[in-house]
C-alpha cells in the first residue's frame, strides 16, 4: 500500500479495434438507400465511388432486402423463351385453347374456336363451338380421331385454368384414361404460348383472306377451316425441314389444288340439272375444300347454299360483289335466312348433281308462280274512276277500252285475272 493508501495494481492492457465506424458504414447505406428514394443499391454505390455527386457519405453496399421496394418495385420472375423439352412421339403432348367470343356470330350461331396443336408435330387441328359447355364432348370426338388415326394414345394435355378444361367432368375422364393434365400458372399465359401464338395466327390470317375479297366477317367459320388447312402444309420453326402435315402423316403434302381464299368459280351444271339452251355453268364464291369429298366447296350468294363439286373453272383474281347483286339490287346478301321454326338456317351443303340446281327463281316482280305451268300475270291493270273519285269497274278493277267485256283476251278482264302462257 502506497502512502495516499492507493494499491498498485499490475495488469496488461490489451488494445481491442473499435467497430462502431463499421456499424456506422452499414447505417449511412440504409440511410442513403432511403434518401434517395429507394434507388437500388448498385447505383448508389457507384455514385459514391466515382464521387459524381458531392455530400455523399462513404458507405458499404449490403444486399439488405427492403420490405418497401418488394411492395413497389417487385416485378415478374423471367420467362424462357424457349421449351426446355419437346415431344418424340406423337400425341405425347397435347396443347389446346379456346378463343372466343368471336364477334359477329356465324351463321350457325357459333362463337368460339377450340385449337389442338399435337407438340411433335405442330398440325393443329379446329372445332367450331356455341358455348364453353361443349368443350368437353369436342374433346371426347377429337381424342377418338386422333387416336385412331394415329394410332397412339394421348399421354398429356396441356391448358389454360379455364373452368371449361377444370370441370368435374374433365378430372374424372383424365382420371380414367391416364391423360396426365397440364395446367399453366394463373395469369401465365406464356406457358401456354404455342396454342395461344397458334391462336392468334389463325385469327390474323382469317382477317387477311377477308379482306382480301371483300368478303363479309360471317365467313370467318370457312376462313378458319381453310386458314388451318394452309397452315398444316406450311413452314414452322418448330419442325425442321417438314410441314407439320408430313411430320404427322409421313406424306409429303401436295398443295396443287391450293385456290385464293374467296374467288370466283365456274361450276359445271351437269345434264339432269338443266334443259336445253341453259347455261353449263353457275358462279360460286369458292370457300374450301370437302374434308369427306375430293372436291372443293362453294357459296351460292343468291341461294344461299354450299355446293360441293369438283367440275369448276376458277378466276382467282375476281372476286364477288357483296354490295350489289348483278341485276343491280342492292343488299342482296343477307343473312337472316329463317326457316320455318323460327330459327336462323345454316349452309344447307348439296352435291350439284340432279335437279337440284334445274330450279329457276322468278325472273319478274310482277309474276306469280300458279299452280300449273302457266304464270299468273297482273301487268298493265288500269283503274277508272269517275268524276266523283269513285272507283269503277268489278273489285275495282276495270277492262282497258279496246277489251269487250266477257272475252278473255286481254290480261285483266272484268276484275278477272286471266292465265297466260309462260
Amino acid at each position: 500500500m502506497a502512502a495516499n493508501k492507493m494499491f498498485v495494481l499490475l495488469a496488461t492492457m490489451i488494445t481491442q479495434p473499435s467497430n462502431y465506424l463499421i456499424a456506422s458504414m452499414d447505417d449511412l447505406s440504409d440511410i442513403w438507400h432511403h434518401r434517395y428514394g429507394h434507388v437500388n443499391n448498385k447505383s448508389l454505390k457507384t455514385l459514391e465511388s466515382k464521387q459524381l455527386v458531392k455530400g455523399l457519405s462513404q458507405f458499404k453496399a449490403t444486399n439488405t432486402a427492403c420490405t418497401v421496394c418488394h411492395r413497389g418495385k417487385q416485378y415478374r420472375a423471367v420467362i424462357p423463351k424457349k421449351s426446355q423439352w419437346r415431344a418424340s412421339r406423337r400425341l405425347q403432348l397435347v396443347h389446346a385453347d379456346l378463343c372466343g367470343p368471336i364477334t359477329p356470330t356465324s351463321n350457325s350461331l357459333k362463337r368460339y374456336l377450340l385449337c389442338f396443336i399435337d407438340d411433335f408435330s405442330r398440325k393443329a387441328w379446329i372445332y367450331f363451338l356455341a358455348e364453353k359447355s361443349e368443350t368437353f364432348s369436342m374433346f371426347k370426338i377429337f381424342k377418338s380421331f386422333v387416336e385412331k388415326e394415329s394410332e397412339c394414345d394421348i399421354c398429356c394435355l396441356r391448358t389454360d385454368r379455364g373452368g371449361e378444361f377444370t370441370s368435374k367432368e374433365f378430372n374424372v375422364f383424365y382420371a380414367n384414361h391416364g391423360i396426365k393434365r397440364q395446367l399453366m400458372a394463373a395469369y401465365t399465359p406464356q406457358q401456354n404460348g404455342v396454342a395461344e401464338r397458334k391462336n392468334q395466327t389463325i385469327l390474323n390470317m382469317v382477317q387477311c383472306l377477308l379482306s382480301e375479297k371483300e368478303m363479309p366477317k360471317l365467313f370467318w367459320p370457312e376462313a378458319v377451316r381453310w386458314g388451318l388447312h394452309v397452315l398444316n402444309k406450311s413452314l414452322t420453326v418448330a419442325v425442321k425441314e417438314k410441314t407439320p402435315e408430313e411430320c404427322w402423316s409421313g406424306n409429303k403434302p401436295n398443295v396443287e389444288y391450293f385456290r385464293i381464299f374467296g374467288c370466283i368459280a365456274n361450276v359445271h351444271i351437269p345434264d339432269k340439272g338443266r334443259i336445253k339452251l341453259d347455261e353449263k355453268t353457275h358462279r360460286y364464291v369458292f370457300i374450301s375444300v370437302s374434308e369427306e369429298s375430293k372436291a372443293y366447296r362453294f357459296y351460292d350468294p343468291k341461294t344461299k347454299k354450299v355446293i360441293v363439286s369438283r367440275d369448276v373453272v376458277f378466276d382467282e383474281n375476281e372476286g364477288w360483289n357483296w354490295r350489289k347483286s348483278d341485276d343491280g339490287m342492292s343488299d342482296i346478301f343477307t343473312w337472316e335466312d329463317i326457316d320455318n321454326d323460327g330459327e336462323i338456317s345454316d349452309y344447307d351443303e348439296k352435291s350439284v348433281e340432279g335437279d337440284d340446281l334445274g330450279i329457276e327463281g322468278v325472273e319478274n316482280d310482277n309474276e306469280i308462280e300458279g299452280g300449273n305451268d302457266d304464270t299468273v300475270s297482273v301487268e298493265n291493270v288500269e283503274v277508272l274512276e269517275d268524276e266523283d273519285g269513285d272507283t269503277l269497274g268489278e273489285n275495282g278493277l276495270a277492262a282497258p277500252e279496246n277489251d269487250t267485256p266477257g272475252e278473255n283476251n286481254s290480261s285483266i278482264s272484268q276484275g278477272r285475272i286471266k292465265r297466260t302462257p309462260r
